[in-house]
């Protein structure tokens, strides 16, 4: 009974996202807890590895500056199918890849392509899902994502002790099922966009209806928010991309069962999202977002906190306490960040607005692994965590103060719409 409601109460479009997302991030999530140990086997230097990480989100920044306006000129489905097809490539191309130089041209065509997905898929849930569901929409999809990341690293786990190109070539496959999916069963969602926004707008308002879906030139100057809540969004995925870089090193100096425990977290994490992240996304929905966003920030201080702590005192249980308030703070923040965004962004620019906002993440995992390598190397893992614990409550701080103005403009046109 109540699976049918849950159905029926989103877009059939939302729920192939939500199978494709499971099934790419089961196998991705696979990847995930070995990938940089076993790049440091291969070239014996962290900060090649580093750079070979980095790689894939550098030319994702470098494609966003496009790939956005992409999205809102050519449509939504287009441009996440031709993801999802090179991602699967790209995946399989770590399968041969030996030398350091192929890691780095598997990562560049990976980061090209996956840099395009998500400035597309995000504006259409934009584009198809009523304002009020904007947080608990997001969250869906976040759950899916963590859904995956649950079951992934222990499936890691097995498949390495088996072939480790069985995990490559599982997310390939996962992927072009993906791309079938949205091909058969997506259908493209801007054109009804622009439809309902000319059926809503007055004769008056056609001039300004055509500047909205016709723009030609996107000049960031013009759109202060969106530059200073991406700059301040850095720090949150500076700390995901140590997770994913030197967390794993860090615990390889500490603990013997390291890969082991690292697997553990990532899952304990995942399975925390799955069960709260709908719940927290409902019981969020009407509170103010730019005090959801910094109890947000600070949770992820004390996650670096606890990350920075656990190791060096080879306390597993505060590592355990830390991936729990990490699950906090995902479902705090991401879903409401993405809302505030779907309601900032003008119609017409959605897809670009997701776009640059994304950059963050790019330039976050490609810069990321570098910073926290240089620090690492030479004053070691509780000093690099700790740094980025006070970056983040500064940068909370600020960006509290920026979402409260404009969440002050939102409720202001609202009222007088």
């Amino acid at each position: 009974m109540w699976l049918s409601i849950l159905w029926k109460r989103y877009d059939r479009a939302l729920w192939v996202r939500v199978v494709g997302t499971i099934l790419t991030t089961v196998t991705s999530s696979a990847i995930r807890p070995f990938l940089a140990v076993y790049l440091y086997d291969k070239t014996g230097s962290i900060y090649v590895i580093s750079i070979i990480l980095g790689l894939a989100p550098l030319m994702g920044v470098i494609t966003n500056f496009f790939g956005g306006s992409l999205a809102d000129k050519y449509g939504r489905r287009p441009l996440m199918i031709f993801s999802l097809f090179f991602q699967a490539l790209s995946m399989a191309g770590y399968i041969f890849a030996v030398t350091p130089l192929q890691f780095a041209l598997v990562s560049i065509v990976n980061g090209m392509a996956s840099s395009l997905y998500y400035p597309a898929a995000n504006a259409q849930i934009a584009d198809i899902v009523p304002d009020h569901q904007y947080s608990e929409v997001f969250a869906l999809m976040h759950t899916a994502l963590n859904l995956g990341a649950a079951v992934g690293p222990m499936l890691g786990l097995l498949l390495v002790k088996v072939n480790q190109s069985l995990a490559f070539l599982a997310s390939s496959v996962s992927l072009l099922i993906y791309a079938a999916l949205v091909y058969w069963l997506v259908p493209e969602t801007l054109e009804s966009l622009i439809q309902r926004n000319k059926f809503q707008n007055s004769r008056e308002n056609k001039g300004k209806e055509k500047q909205d879906f016709q723009v030609t030139s996107f000049k960031l100057r013009d759109h202060p928010f969106l530059l200073g809540f991406t700059l301040l969004s850095l720090p949150i995925n500076i700390l995901y991309a140590q997770v994913e870089s030197n967390f794993p090193l860090y615990l390889r100096d500490n603990f013997d069962n390291y890969l082991s425990i690292f697997t553990s977290l990532m899952s304990l994490n995942g399975s925390i999202v799955v069960l709260s992240a709908l719940w927290i996304a409902k019981k969020t929905e009407r509170l103010h977002t730019p005090y959801v966003l910094f109890v947000g920030n600070i949770l992820f201080a004390l996650v670096a906190v606890g990350y920075g702590l656990g190791p060096w005192s080879k306390a597993v249980s505060l590592l355990v306490v830390a991936e729990i308030i990490f699950t906090i703070g995902e479902g705090l923040t991401f879903p409401n960040q993405n809302k505030l965004l779907s309601q900032v962004a003008p119609p017409g620019m959605r897809a670009r607005y997701f776009s640059i906002f994304n950059m963050n993440m790019g330039i976050s995992k490609s810069l990321g692994p570098i910073f926290g390598a240089a620090i690492f190397v030479r004053w070691g893992g509780l000093t690099l965590f700790l740094i980025l614990s006070v970056i983040l409550v500064v940068t909370g701080i600020v960006n509290f103060l920026l979402t409260e103005k404009i969440s002050v403009s939102i409720k202001k046109e609202s009222v007088h719409a």
